[in-house]
């Protein structure tokens, strides 16, 4: 009852009315329809069916102002509070479906997102290693695998929901790992599955629908090269990941790729002062995080908040009982609070660059 109460229309609309700290930035992945897809390439989490992402952003475009990401980050850099209503929409990795599906449904409702592009996967190069392991997992033809880097301890896939779990159990070991761990960690993966089966369809966006979802006045971004877990890699992978990404970006579409974000976000720690500084120095304006909470002056442009939209979400009162408490909610975390304390996120280099502020300006 009291959760009924908490969600139900009146209590939403009139938290609706209250002001907040800012505006609100939505984080999705994937627009599909194919059920193996979800159970094969990406986690049933992160994929929201082409009907239920209509009506949200029907919904959204009817009761919120969908902005550019540019307007809130504009903002959050001047020290203003983005008013209220404000909402951008947001998409992790460059799913080919954000390209085939999702664009074409926000060009419907006028609305506008940004993608952030994993640049070594685009065209599908090089599989970002979540989908890899998802897709020899659950297409491994053994009952069980042994791994060296779990001391061959037997991995139970004798069904979908054991597979399930061990994609969870490898995951998060793998986000834990440094570059060379993750690298070797997959190989044995792989190995033990049978050698893996490559993909039967195309997973990541290739250079020129980047540049169609472009052209249909979205906004490219940066999500590194390889997806890897930025704290706990070296600081010279860290800016390898970061400037290589945004390079290539660059080169591909002609023009200044202004916006990042931190993957691997469901980790406690996706981000750091490290990979914030990072971000600052290769000519970024903001950096996105997977943490909830409202996008307001309060904090660094580097460590901006994203409410994640999940299944619950395809109930549009759920939808917006989600984004009007997550207005609400303070953005305590220790990683947000030392960057946003640290202020000055570009000092000067060895070779005397310029010092940039990179929380006001």
């Amino acid at each position: 009852m009291g959760r009924a109460i908490r969600n139900s229309a009146p209590v939403v609309s009139f938290l609706r009315t209250l002001p907040s700290a800012g505006g609100m930035v939505l984080r999705y992945h994937s627009v599909n329809d194919d059920p193996a897809w979800r159970r094969e390439y990406i986690q049933s989490s992160l994929v929201v069916h082409p009907e239920v992402f209509d009506r949200q952003i029907a919904y959204l475009a009817s009761v919120y102002e969908i902005v550019p990401l540019d307007a809130i980050v504009n903002c959050v850099r001047e020290g203003r509070r983005p008013p209220m209503r404000w909402t951008a929409i947001t998409f992790d990795d460059g799913y080919e479906d954000n390209a085939r599906l999702a664009t074409p449904i926000l060009a419907k409702h006028g609305a506008t997102a940004t993608f952030y592009i994993t640049s070594g996967a685009v065209g599908d190069e090089e599989l970002m290693w979540t989908v890899r392991l998802r897709r020899a997992i659950m297409r491994c033809g053994r009952d069980t695998i042994e791994l060296p880097f779990l001391d061959s301890r037997s991995v139970d896939l004798r069904t979908d929901r054991t597979r399930e779990r061990a994609i969870k159990m490898l995951t998060g070991i793998l986000k834990r790992s440094t570059r060379d761990e993750l690298r070797s960690f997959m190989q044995q993966i792989v190995e033990a599955c049978g050698g893996g089966v490559p993909p039967d369809r195309p997973v990541m966006m290739s250079w020129d629908q980047i540049r169609q979802v472009r052209d249909a006045g979205m906004t490219i971004g940066g999500h590194t090269v390889h997806h890897y877990n930025l704290p706990c890699q070296s600081d010279e992978i860290v800016r390898s990941e970061i400037e290589a990404s945004k390079r290539a970006l660059e080169d591909a579409l002609g023009e200044e790729v202004r916006h990042f974000a931190y993957p691997n976000g469901r980790t406690s720690r996706h981000f750091d002062i490290r990979s914030a500084r990072a971000a600052a120095r290769a000519g970024y304006r903001s950096a996105v995080t997977s943490l909830n909470g409202p996008a307001s002056p309060l904090h660094s442009p580097y460590c901006i908040p994203r409410l994640g939209i999940v299944p619950r979400d395809a109930a549009l009162g759920r939808l917006a009982a989600d984004i009007e408490y997550g207005r609400r909610l303070r953005l305590d975390h220790p990683c947000a609070n030392r960057i946003s304390a640290a202020g000055d996120l570009m000092e000067t280099d060895d070779t005397g660059g310029p010092r940039d502020r990179g929380v006001r300006g």
